[in-house]
C-alpha cells in the first residue's frame, strides 16, 4: 500500500462525512511523494534515442537507412543491410547545466554530474540466406541506452508560503494517531504543526501573507537500458522486414533537500526547517517492434516501423526526514523525525510508437552520402498506471483512477521529427542532424518543441571503424517543490536545462 492509500484508509476510519468531502482534493496532494504520478509516466515514456555514435551524430534520423546497430531502436528492418557480421561497443560522457529561478528571484546555475557510461553494446550475425528470394538473413543481439536522468539543480529566494501549509492541509480534521507517516506525522513530532484549540485544525509558525526564504537542492540520476533481440532480412533487394523483442531496464534515483530559514527575524519563534525526500525506482518491461523498408530506384528509401506499448513492472522505495528548529521560552529547540521505509509495487504501460521515414542516397565522383527524415507519432494519454498489482483494495483502485484521469486530461499526442545525414569522403564520414521533440502537455501548442542538435565524425578502415558524436539538447520546464490546495500559492520554479553527450563507438567486422 502506498502512502496516499495508507493515509486514505486510516482517514476514512477516523473522520465523519464533513471531512470526507475533501479527500479527493487531498489525494491529488499525495501524488508527489511516492513517485506514481503524471510526471513519472512522462519520465519513462519520453525516450531520448541513444545507441551508436553514427546514429546519434545524424540526429537519431536513421529510419530508412541501415547497416548500423543503432537503427534497431528506430526500425529493426535496417539490420537487414548488414552484409557481414559485426561487433560494436559505445561509451559516452553525459553532462549539462540547469538554470533555476523561484518566481522573480535570480537564476541559480547548477552543473550536472558528468560521468562515463556504456551507451551501446551489440553484435550482428550475418548468415547466408537459404530461403528463396532472401538476400540477407541477420540476427542482432545487444543493448541500447536511452534516457539519461542525471540532473542537479538548486534554487533559492523569497516567496510567499511555507511547506508547513501542506503539512497542515494533510493533517486537518485528523487525530495525530492517523497522520500519514511521511509528512504530517513528521511535522507533528518536530513541532512544525500544533493544535492550540484541540479542534483538529492545525496551526504553524507562519501566516499566509509573509515572504519566506526558501531553497532546495535536487539531485537525479538513472537511465533506461534496453536489451534487444532482432531478426531482419531483405527480400529481392527492394523490400526488407525486421522484428525485435525489447526488454528495458529502468533505474532512477532522486534526492531532494528542501529548506526554509528565517534569515532576518521576520517570523516569530521559527528558526529553520529542512525536509529531505529520497526516491529510488527500479523495474523491467517488455515490448516488441516490427519494421519494413523499401528501396525505390536504388536511391529513394522508405521505412515504416511500429513499437508496441511497453509494459513495465516497477518498484518504488522512498523515505522522508524532517528537521525543525524554533525558539520558545525555554530557548532554541531542534527536533528531527524520519519516516519508515516505504515500498510500493505497481505497473505502468507506456504508449506505442509509429515511425515513418524517407531518405535518399547520393553519390558523385568524390562524395557519397545520405539524407534521412523521420516522423514519430505517440499519444502520451495512453500512459496507464495499475496500482492493484498486489491487492484489490478499493482505495488503491480509486487512487489509480485519479492519476490516470489526470494523465488523460493534461497530456496530448505529439509528433517528433528528426532530420539528418552523412557525407563520406573516401574513409572519412561527417554527420549532422536535428531532432524536434513535441511537448506532451495539453496546455502547450502542438508546435512547441524542445530541440536536439547533433554532430558526428567517423573513420572507416578495412575491418574496423571508429565514430564520435556530440549531442546538445535544450529543455524548458516548470517544477513545483510541494503541492497545496490553493493553486495560487504553488511555488513555481522555472528550469532552463541543457544536456550534453559525447559518444564514442568502435566496431569490428568479424
Amino acid at each position: 500500500m502506498n502512502n496516499a492509500t495508507l493515509f486514505l484508509s486510516k482517514t476514512i476510519k477516523s473522520t465523519d462525512m464533513r471531512n470526507l468531502i475533501s479527500l479527493i482534493a487531498i489525494l491529488c496532494l499525495s501524488l508527489s511523494l511516492a513517485g506514481q504520478s503524471l510526471t513519472d509516466a512522462l519520465r519513462y515514456s519520453n525516450l531520448i534515442q541513444g545507441g551508436t555514435s553514427r546514429v546519434i551524430g545524424t540526429g537519431s534520423s536513421f529510419g530508412s537507412m541501415g547497416g548500423d546497430f543503432g537503427v534497431l531502436g528506430i526500425n529493426p528492418a535496417g539490420i537487414s543491410e548488414f552484409k557481414t557480421s559485426e561487433l560494436m561497443f559505445s561509451f559516452s560522457f553525459n553532462g549539462g547545466e540547469t538554470r533555476s529561478s523561484l518566481e522573480n528571484n535570480t537564476f541559480v546555475s547548477t552543473g550536472h554530474a558528468n560521468e562515463p557510461r556504456i551507451e551501446n553494446l551489440g553484435i550482428v550475425f550475418s548468415a547466408r540466406p537459404r530461403g528463396a528470394g532472401l538476400v540477407t538473413n541477420n540476427l542482432a543481439i545487444g543493448f541500447t541506452h536511452y534516457n539519461n536522468y542525471n540532473q542537479d539543480f538548486n534554487y533559492e529566494g523569497y516567496s510567499k508560503g511555507s511547506i508547513t501549509e501542506r503539512f497542515a492541509e494533510r493533517a486537518n480534521g485528523r487525530d495525530p494517531d492517523f497522520f500519514d507517516p511521511f509528512e504530517s506525522q513528521l511535522a507533528w513530532e518536530t513541532g512544525a504543526l500544533f493544535d492550540f484549540d484541540g479542534d483538529l485544525v492545525y496551526e504553524t509558525d507562519f501566516d499566509t501573507i509573509q515572504d519566506v526564504y526558501k531553497s532546495q537542492s535536487v539531485s537525479r540520476s538513472g537511465r533506461i537500458n534496453e536489451l534487444s533481440i532482432a531478426w531482419a532480412g531483405k527480400f529481392d533487394k527492394d523490400l526488407s522486414l525486421g522484428v525485435a523483442i525489447g526488454i528495458p531496464f529502468i533505474s532512477f534515483e532522486e534526492d531532494k533537500i528542501y529548506r526554509e530559514e528565517d534569515l532576518d527575524d521576520r517570523t516569530p519563534f521559527f528558526n529553520e526547517l529542512e525536509y529531505g525526500e529520497r526516491l529510488a525506482t527500479s523495474g523491467t518491461g517488455f515490448n516488441f517492434k516490427i519494421g519494413l523498408g523499401y528501396v525505390l530506384e536504388k536511391t529513394l528509401r522508405f521505412g515504416l516501423a511500429y513499437q508496441s506499448p511497453t509494459y513495465y513492472s516497477l518498484d518504488d522505495n522512498y523515505f522522508t526526514i524532517l528537521n525543525y528548529s524554533f525558539t520558545d521560552s525555554e530557548g532554541r529547540q531542534e527536533f528531527e523525525s524520519g519516516s519508515p521505509d516505504g515500498r510500493f509495487n505497481y505497473k505502468l504501460t507506456t504508449p506505442s510508437r509509429l515511425t515513418m521515414s524517407v531518405g535518399t542516397l547520393f553519390k558523385s565522383d568524390a562524395v557519397k552520402g545520405f539524407v534521412n527524415f523521420d516522423a514519430n507519432y505517440l499519444n502520451y494519454t495512453a500512459n496507464q498506471f495499475d496500482f492493484t498489482v498486489d491487492n484489490n483494495d478499493p482505495s488503491e483502485a480509486e487512487f489509480e483512477r485519479e492519476v490516470n484521469t489526470e494523465i488523460d486530461q493534461q497530456l496530448q499526442s505529439v509528433f517528433n521529427f528528426n532530420i539528418g545525414g552523412e557525407i563520406a569522403f573516401e574513409r572519412i564520414r561527417l554527420r549532422a542532424g536535428v531532432g524536434l521533440l513535441g511537448s506532451p502537455y495539453a496546455v502547450d501548442n502542438a508546435f512547441d518543441f524542445s530541440n536536439v542538435y547533433s554532430l558526428g565524425f567517423g573513420y572507416r578502415a578495412n575491418r574496423i571503424y571508429f565514430d564520435v558524436a556530440y549531442q546538445y539538447r535544450t529543455l524548458t520546464e516548470g517544477y513545483i517543490p510541494y503541492q497545496v490546495l490553493d493553486q495560487k500559492r504553488l511555488q513555481n520554479i522555472d528550469n532552463e536545462t541543457t544536456f550534453t553527450k559525447l559518444s564514442f563507438t568502435v566496431g569490428f567486422k568479424i
